[in-house]
């Protein structure tokens, strides 16, 4: 790696450590565009009020909890505080280096203007600025009540001692958290941009990830999955900066590990000023490998499309298509499709646990498996085509083929996949093979007619203009009024088929009529039918003339 930029424009070598003048003015730039950007998004600001409105609450207990426990060490009834002070310093750390490292995968490490940063600044005033901006972001609230609880508790233990020992344990914590998670970012992502194979699992490999996250959150997992990596940290120097916090205040502190805690620590933050830039720059210096499709792949979608031509016009398979096509290149464009997804989380789970399929699973299945399918594509049928508007517009019955280019691409990709899903998990649940049967007719009627349903919602409420989604990538994607009116109106039109399959309602309704069960989930299916049929009419002609009356401005 060429180091042109060591040398400064007289010829002297410069320091090898960032000059602060620059990285702070590149920091208060990234933090200006931190906030500039969360006052553009008026939903996440306000989400993010909230979260912060909840948190600052319950944080007011802290300090409370932190006196008494003050008042347990000096009363001599807190047993050995060192215990929980390691455990909570060494949890703080994996948290922060754990959201550090995965923004800085996601967003941080690709600054806005990179290119042009990088003329006018080496990679390390340029890092440093990135870095210095994160610690302030996740590691100055830290700090700050971080120093809180130390005062409370230092006022409770009586010890005046434990207020600079503890906030230097503090401030060492946040400083190596920080710096770690910048590390592990730069290694993964130097490892993804010289690897073809990691190159191609990436999209894989974050479904895994998102699924594991969700997971843990959703089943309450946390013991199972942080235990062991906390027990790992615990006599690590990241453990002994419980023994610097606690010096003078409690007797089973080691003083010896307690310096050696500030040595590794001061070593460790030393040495990656001069890995971190070096990552750095390897990084936004890279060239980075390029995946490309073989000729073999052309061939299959061109196939793929004549096959399509057989059964619908060209251009409705033109139209799916490029769904499918986005779906694969830009997989983030989607991520919406998650919230359904996440209401999947807990009857899995309970599948896991029991190892058996409930007789409800498969309901959740068919319920979710047509909400995707009905949100995937279809939602936004206008703001899809994006910068070829004019030209759809300007075509030959352009609303025809949008909705039902877009319900195709739907149907194809989630409502199969939900069919097959819905027949294999109904056999292998209690289910009698009549009530699978028509539980399965009710998945086909939903996945049929949830993109024809959304689509009318979406031109109600479109969105034409991008969005940030992370931080460097940009799509248009449905509103948020859309969404949330098109799974309303969907689950209303659903309910009679689930509750007619319900154990509970389907067998109350069958004892109420003297009927067999099935035809009580006969009855539900046909209700929902004739209810998300009608639906699905009505709306796809109102998409229809919304794009066919759609008028450039």
């Amino acid at each position: 790696m060429s180091t042109d930029w060591d040398e400064c424009a007289g010829g002297r070598r410069r320091s090898r450590l960032p000059d602060p003048g620059e990285t702070w003015v590149i920091a208060r730039t990234e933090l200006r565009r931190r906030w500039r950007a969360l006052l553009d998004e008026e939903l996440q600001f306000v989400a993010t009020l909230l979260v912060v409105l909840l948190f600052g609450t319950f944080s007011l207990f802290g300090p409370v909890a932190a006196f008494g426990a003050g008042l347990g060490v000096r009363s001599g009834d807190a047993g050995s505080p060192i215990d929980w002070v390691r455990l909570a310093l060494v949890t703080v750390w994996l948290i922060l280096a754990g959201i550090v490292a995965y923004r800085g995968y996601a967003n941080t490490l690709r600054p806005d203007r990179l290119d042009g940063m990088l003329t006018t600044v080496s990679p390390r005033e340029l890092l440093g600025g990135v870095v210095l901006a994160e610690g302030l972001t996740w590691g100055g609230p830290a700090v700050a009540y971080g120093l809180v609880l130390v005062l409370a508790f230092a006022v409770g233990a009586g010890s005046p001692l434990a207020i600079p020992a503890a906030t230097v344990a503090l401030l060492a914590t946040v400083v190596t958290a920080v710096i770690s998670g910048f590390l592990l970012a730069l290694a993964v992502r130097n490892a993804g941009v010289r690897s073809p194979l990691l190159t191609r699992l990436r999209t894989p490999m974050f479904a895994v990830l998102a699924v594991g996250y969700v997971w843990v959150f959703a089943s309450g997992s946390f013991d199972a999955v942080f235990g062991p990596i906390l027990q790992i940290l615990e006599p690590t120097p990241v453990g002994w900066l419980a023994d610097l916090a606690m010096v003078g205040t409690d007797p089973d502190a080691s003083a010896v590990r307690g310096v050696g805690a500030i040595v590794v620590t001061a070593v460790y933050v030393l040495g990656m000023t001069v890995t971190l830039p070096r990552l750095a720059a390897w990084l936004w210096y890279a060239d980075g490998v390029h995946v490309e499709r073989g000729g073999d792949a052309s061939v299959d979608e061109l196939e793929e499309e004549g096959r399509l031509t057989r059964l619908v016009s060209r251009p409705v398979v033109g139209v799916a298509v490029a769904d499918w096509k986005r779906a694969r290149r830009a997989p983030i464009t989607l991520s919406f499709v998650l919230y359904p997804l996440i209401v999947l989380i807990n009857p899995i789970a309970t599948v896991v646990q029991t190892g058996t399929v409930g007789g409800s699973f498969p309901l959740w299945i068919v319920l979710c498996g047509a909400w995707v399918t009905g949100a995937a594509f279809t939602l936004n049928v206008v703001g899809n085509e994006g910068g070829v508007l004019p030209t759809t517009v300007l075509s030959a019955d352009p609303g025809r083929a949008l909705v039902v280019g877009h319900t195709l691409a739907g149907v194809g990709l989630f409502g199969t996949a939900t069919i097959v899903a819905t027949v294999v998990l109904g056999i292998a649940s209690p289910h009698p093979s009549t009530t699978v049967a028509t539980l399965t007719l009710s998945a086909v009627v939903l996945v049929a007619c949830a993109g024809p349903l959304a689509t009318g919602i979406g031109t109600v409420f479109p969105r034409l203009e991008s969005v940030t989604i992370g931080r460097n990538t940009e799509a248009i994607v449905p509103s948020n009024f859309a969404f949330a009116g098109y799974s309303i109106v969907l689950l209303g039109c659903a309910l009679p088929a689930i509750l007619a399959h319900t154990g509970v309602i389907g067998g109350w309704l069958a004892s109420a009529f003297g009927t067999p069960v099935w035809v009580v989930g006969l009855g539900g299916t046909a209700v929902t039918a004739l209810l998300v049929g009608t639906g699905a009419v009505l709306s796809a002609r109102h998409a229809i003339g919304a794009v066919e009356s759609h008028r450039l401005e």
